[in-house]
């Protein structure tokens, strides 16, 4: 069908050269050009609408009125119209203006889901937990949030208690895993309060009141409008001991709180101030160093730090730094994410 197309578009576009360039002409010729300039003009629009027609891509983005308009003001050029008209349909089917990157056909990299797997675990879960949750009975539920009490705290057990107190429809369920919640709550801001009632605490204790503030939003124990609050509080106990001891474990403590509450900025005030000290040991810093670049979006140190690492790095740079690195490398540069 499709050939038998291209061949009554060549022989009209023949014929209607052959009564356009006749040097002996007449109304007989002149009607005989007209007919077959128009049949060509009908058959490149017809050609236009199978080719564009059977791609998905083309149908959606290229089959409108003023592609049309346009390809109808082109063929209606005598003899040379319709050749570029179809010229144009024929490169837009046929050459490849989407190319198709080779990572499309690539199994995706082990450390690039070891990266990504966090955010896609915060999508995936509480649909599971919602379906589970809703199904269990009473008894099942209470059955439940005591497995869940006696295990050790952790994230997920702080969301599962959560869920189940959003989702389960039994109100006993709902109040035993409050309860498991608040206890653990409780034992947290009391150890804050006796801590902040006994006067300036010291290095060690700023420290120890750090870890507890951060213990909260680490658990995920509070409400998600008090988190910021109280990672700001870890902060500034972390920063305090720093100031306090000034120690190189100070700041890799404070430098890693700091990051964690995206407060990049300060966190890399510290940083440079240790350098300028002198109290500075490689081997530590790596991983901060890195993450600081990326964060701050230095990526110039970012691949300085991935080159050291993949070349220079050997016996002092763990295993899983490697990986991290190597991960958001392939983060950065992949078309694909």
């Amino acid at each position: 069908m499709r050939s038998r197309l291209y061949l009554l578009w060549f022989l009209t576009e023949l014929s209607s050269a052959y009564f356009l360039l006749r040097k002996e002409s007449g109304y007989t010729d002149l009607a005989g050009f007209l007919i077959s300039h128009a049949t060509a003009v009908g058959l490149t629009i017809m050609i236009y609408g199978i080719l564009m027609g059977t791609d998905r891509t083309l149908r959606k983005r290229v089959m409108s009125r003023a592609f049309v308009a346009f390809l109808l003001a082109v063929s209606a050029i005598p003899v040379i119209g319709p050749a570029a008209g179809l010229s144009f349909c024929l490169f837009l089917r046929f050459y490849p203006i989407y190319p198709v990157r080779s990572e499309s056909f690539h199994k995706v990299d082990r450390d690039v889901l070891l990266v990504l797997q966090k955010s896609v675990e915060s999508r995936t879960m509480p649909i599971s937990e919602a379906l589970l949750i809703r199904g269990l009975t009473r008894s099942q539920g209470l059955k439940m949030v005591g497995v869940i009490g006696e295990m050790d705290w952790s994230a997920t057990k702080s969301g599962l208690l959560k869920y189940i107190i959003r989702l389960s429809p039994h109100q006993s369920v709902v109040l035993m895993a409050i309860d498991v919640l608040k206890r653990k709550m409780d034992v947290i801001l009391f150890e804050i309060t006796q801590l902040e009632s006994a006067g300036e605490p010291d290095r060690s204790g700023l420290l120890r009141l750090a870890n507890l503030y951060h213990e909260i939003c680490y658990l995920d124990l509070a409400d998600p409008v008090m988190k910021p609050f109280y990672a700001s509080k870890s902060c500034d106990c972390a920063v305090r001991a720093f100031h306090q001891g000034g120690t190189e474990d100070d700041a890799l403590f404070a430098v890693r709180y700091l990051l964690e509450a995206d407060r990049v900025e300060e966190a890399g005030m510290i940083y440079r101030q240790v350098r300028e000290d002198g109290d500075y040991f490689f081997p530590k810093w790596i991983t901060y160093e890195f993450e600081l670049a990326f964060r701050s979006r230095n990526y110039d140190v970012f691949q300085d730090l991935y080159l050291l690492i993949e070349s220079g790095g050997g016996v002092f740079i763990p295993d899983r730094v490697k990986e991290a690195a190597s991960a958001w490398r392939k983060v950065l540069t992949s078309a694909w994410l």
